[in-house]
């Protein structure tokens, strides 16, 4: 005889498993939520009330890299800016 556990015998609820606290819809959390990303989150709401259920930090995203980006950005703008100054003022 095997142990079994009676939950998933059933169709019954995961640690996977969301619930909306307004309206009492439940699913998977890669079911039928409406998934917002933005920057560095990830916003779970409910299809049918539309309230938030959850919002995760996004672990892909690394602060460190993120500054560096930034920095970089910045940078590579400031020195278009320069260079597209300099060439108007050099161009006849």
């Amino acid at each position: 005889m095997s142990p079994t556990d009676s939950r998933t015998e059933h169709g019954g609820l995961t640690k996977a498993t969301l619930f909306c606290p307004d309206c009492g819809h439940q699913s998977r959390y890669d079911g039928d939520w409406v998934v917002v990303e933005r920057r560095g989150s990830t916003h779970y709401r409910c299809p049918e009330c539309h309230a938030q259920i959850a919002t995760r930090p996004s672990h892909t995203d690394c602060g460190a890299s993120r500054f560096f980006d930034t920095y970089w950005q910045a940078w590579n703008h400031g020195i278009r800016a320069w260079n597209g100054l300099l060439q108007r003022l050099l161009s006849p």
